[in-house]
């Protein structure tokens, strides 16, 4: 790692964060990657994160739904593993023509958000599916179990809500505190939802609201006091997970919100001289000036702010501009590697996959008319 550094240019220095997928190897705290670095006398102070998309991810696996996806995925697996199944599936749909979707997608546990497209085609077309199996003579009573079928809205509902929430945390230009205020406010919304769902309303679960037409009063309220409880633990789930991030929050929402921060909010390592950052938070809240700059957006602001009179507070704000919550971007590039360096481009040297990865990956627009401009046009003869 160290040659890499070198080989790139990069000054340790100017480390302000590293963020990992969370393994072992990685976040360890003595033998691992953060572990290792911290011990390094040639390392600065640093803050580490696990990734948030990762840690998402981890923490939506404590809805429990087993009961749900296991018939789920032995008969999706049962229709698309099977050429004549998978035929004689889509036919049948084609000849209810319905509206219906057109095929059952496979679930990957790699690729994150299929875990939510897949009961929510399945509930789409639960009747085809009822009526397939019967033909097959494959027995799934619950299929016709009213229960279980609310139990897959449920669940339906909820992968929605977080493949939202995923989505939303995915992209090349987010900056650390758009990824925690997008977190928080999942763990807000799961405290309506509880609450909604206790109150029999629910305008957040059009799924579940539709399963439950056909159940009784009494079958409901068992149902809605046992959704409340797995909604309960989710946001436990999700609490526990991101408290390091609730801890530091003051001090990431401070880029962004720095006019109504805590005069105290920046700590070591964000500041070398918390004293002297006090002092210049106080300053930089009575700036009339910055003020009327800050409508512009953050990175616009912070721009405009003078080294030379808010030298700890700017340098702060710019470690927060440099951090990474997740790993995104690192991944993305592996994504886009895949695709670079195929099997039918297997030949190509390190410097040609190097180059073809960077035009790959960048968000440089080149003007290409100024360029064709600049150039004398070539006549055929």
């Amino acid at each position: 790692m160290m040659s890499a550094f070198a080989k790139a240019n990069l000054p340790i220095a100017k480390l302000t964060a590293i963020a990992t997928d969370g393994a072992p190897a990685m976040i360890g705290s003595v033998n691992g990657l953060v572990g290792l670095c911290k011990t390094d006398q040639t390392f600065p102070d640093f803050w580490n994160f696990h990734c948030i998309i990762h840690r998402e991810q981890l923490v939506s696996k404590s809805l429990n739904s087993d009961n749900v996806m296991k018939p789920v995925m032995e008969i999706v697996n049962y229709i698309r593993t099977h050429a004549l199944n998978h035929r004689q599936f889509r036919s049948l749909i084609a000849e209810l023509d319905q509206g219906l979707p057109g095929d059952l997608p496979l679930h990957c546990t790699v690729r994150w958000l299929s875990k939510g497209k897949v009961p929510s085609r399945f509930f789409e077309l639960l009747d085809a599916v009822k009526l397939f199996m019967e033909e097959k003579g494959k027995d799934y009573p619950e299929l016709s179990d009213l229960e279980w079928i609310m139990d897959l809205a449920f669940l339906v509902d909820m992968l929605c809500h977080l493949d939202k929430l995923n989505l939303t945390l995915q992209g090349k230009l987010k900056m650390l505190p758009d990824l925690v205020q997008c977190v928080f406010a999942f763990i807000n919304k799961l405290k309506l939802f509880k609450t909604q769902i206790q109150k029999k309303d629910l305008t957040h679960f059009s799924t579940l609201l539709k399963a439950s037409e056909h159940v009784t009063s009494a079958a409901l309220k068992k149902k809605r006091d046992r959704y409340a409880t797995l909604i309960d633990n989710l946001h436990e789930s999700f609490v526990t997970r991101f408290r390091d991030l609730q801890l530091k929050r003051p001090q990431i929402t401070f880029l962004v919100d720095p006019f109504n921060a805590e005069m105290d909010c920046l700590k070591i390592p964000l500041v070398t001289d918390e004293a002297a950052a006090e002092l210049e938070m106080i300053d930089l809240c009575e700036e009339d000036q910055l003020k009327a700059v800050f409508r512009e957006g953050t990175i616009e602001f912070w721009k405009r702010v003078p080294m030379e009179k808010y030298p700890n507070i700017k340098r702060a704000a710019l470690k927060i501009l440099s951090m990474f919550g997740s790993t995104y971007v690192c991944e993305s590039v592996f994504s886009t590697l895949k695709h670079v360096k195929s099997k039918h481009r297997s030949v190509l040297t390190d410097t040609h996959v190097k180059e073809l990865l960077r035009v790959a990956t960048t968000e440089y627009k080149p003007d290409l008319r100024r360029i064709v401009h600049d150039k004398e046009c070539q006549k055929s003869h």
